[in-house]
């Protein structure tokens, strides 16, 4: 099943940019994601419940300009219609806010977050942020430190 997955997580499959570069393999992908979120001491819910936070003030009607959260954190992004299928295929649904291309830009580092919504399911159901060939990866560093979390 494993090898399925991966290869629909390939460019060109499920999305165009691709969930796993062409080179990778998803069970190293997940085994140096959950060894750095042991590391910095955070859970993977944690993260997937932060991002979700910041969707959820948008209203899930995100703007390009943003609007600004908790007094220094710019949220938007953009919406489309559509949605992104999970690759694991769970329970054969698109995943919550996969429609939208969305950014968190923390006003005090000066940093931002970009991330495709869909990323919460993800992160929350398969503890995995995407490879790091991908265009959509999130770095589980950088979103801990951009999004507060402790």
């Amino acid at each position: 099943m494993t090898k399925e997955i991966e290869a629909l997580m390939k460019p060109g499959k499920l999305s165009w940019g691709g969930f796993l570069g062409e080179n990778e393999k998803l069970d190293e992908v997940l085994k140096a994601d959950d060894k750095t979120i042991k590391k910095l001491g955070v859970t993977h819910e944690q993260i997937a419940d932060r991002i979700e936070y910041f969707i959820k003030t948008l209203n899930y009607s995100p703007s390009e300009k943003g609007k600004l959260i908790d007094g220094k954190y710019l949220v938007g992004g953009v919406s489309y219609r559509g949605g992104q299928d999970c690759p694991w295929r769970d329970a054969g649904f698109m995943m919550p806010y996969s429609s939208m291309d969305l950014f968190v830009e923390n006003q005090e580092l000066g940093e931002r977050l970009n991330f495709p919504g869909g990323i919460v399911h993800l992160i929350r159901e398969h503890q995995f942020y995407e490879g790091e060939e991908s265009p959509y990866r999130v770095d589980p560093k950088h979103a801990v430190r951009i999004l507060g979390i402790k």
